[in-house]
């Protein structure tokens, strides 16, 4: 077994991404994921310092790491967490009184790795928009978490429409836009099923879960949206190709190229309200990886 990670935030904000390695068990690994969705409110109620995203994954990774345990689902951790969070909100915080559009949400990818046995056992377990990939024993790369956040194309389609009547600034596409994604962000925080981690759920998680067994000389890449940019924004990589790549060098060398490529191209983030996002990834390798190519 092998992990590395890497975690970057785009420019001097606050990171608002977070992976988190649990090994409280032998033969047991969870390693999670977090991509804090930036807020779209006017001021920070939580943190004013690093910034209400930021604080809401560190603070429920924190939290999770202390209630982790073999024998409890990853359902039960993460709604044991959010209790124990809901329980320590800093004192100035008054929920009721802040508006459910700046309540902080995050993406979240949660994998339990039980490695006892012939094959390892992946239990998957997902929220919001992170991007999981396997490589597999015969070179294959797989999709395990096959999932198309509908709202992308909502937005991209806004954006596009406001380039075309010649809005193009940042700040005033932001501005422009940021009645519609208040709503949708109250709406995530006060659905009956959130699909997104979110502080104060109003009813279970409609959560993505899978359970694969994991071959020897395997890979799995777990990553936020903000590193998968390599793949579906720039095309830097084809899925197989990252994967590849991941085998032959550091993930740093892979966050480096892609800050490169935001700083160096105009067309970065044309499709997003963002020119750079945070990104973070996660590599875990099963066995022997030689004879892979």
């Amino acid at each position: 077994m092998n992990i590395s990670q890497v975690s970057d935030a785009a420019g001097v904000k606050s990171n608002e991404d977070l992976v988190a390695t649990y090994l409280h068990h032998p033969g047991i690994v969870d390693i999670v994921i977090f991509d804090g969705a930036t807020s779209v409110s006017e001021k920070n109620y939580f943190d004013t310092v690093s910034g209400d995203a930021a604080w809401f994954v560190s603070a429920f990774a924190s939290l999770l790491r202390d209630v982790v345990a073999p024998d409890l689902s990853q359902r039960d951790s993460i709604m044991l967490a959010l209790a124990g969070l809901q329980c320590r909100l800093p004192a100035h915080v008054e929920l009721d009184a802040i508006p459910p559009y700046a309540w902080p949400i995050a993406a979240m990818t949660w994998l339990r790795i039980v490695e006892g046995g012939s094959r390892p056992l992946v239990y998957l377990y997902a929220l919001g928009d992170c991007k999981l990939l396997l490589r597999n024993q015969a070179g294959q790369v797989l999709d395990m978490d096959p999932y198309e956040n509908p709202q992308e194309d909502v937005l991209k389609a806004a954006i596009a429409q406001l380039k075309a009547q010649g809005v193009e600034d940042k700040a005033a596409v932001f501005a422009t836009l940021l009645p519609m994604l208040r709503e949708r962000r109250a709406y995530q925080n006060r659905h009956a099923e959130p699909a997104i981690l979110c502080l104060q759920p109003q009813g279970q998680f409609k959560a993505r879960v899978a359970v694969f067994e994991l071959g020897r000389q395997s890979q799995l890449l777990a990553m936020t949206d903000g590193f998968y940019r390599l793949v579906d924004t720039y095309g830097l990589y084809s899925a197989e190709g990252l994967m590849r790549r991941c085998a032959e060098t550091d993930l740093q060398t892979l966050l480096d190229e892609l800050r490169k490529f935001e700083f160096g191209h105009a067309v970065s983030g044309m499709q997003s309200l963002k020119k750079s996002d945070d990104a973070s990834a996660v590599y875990y390798s099963y066995g022997n990886n030689e004879g892979q190519s």
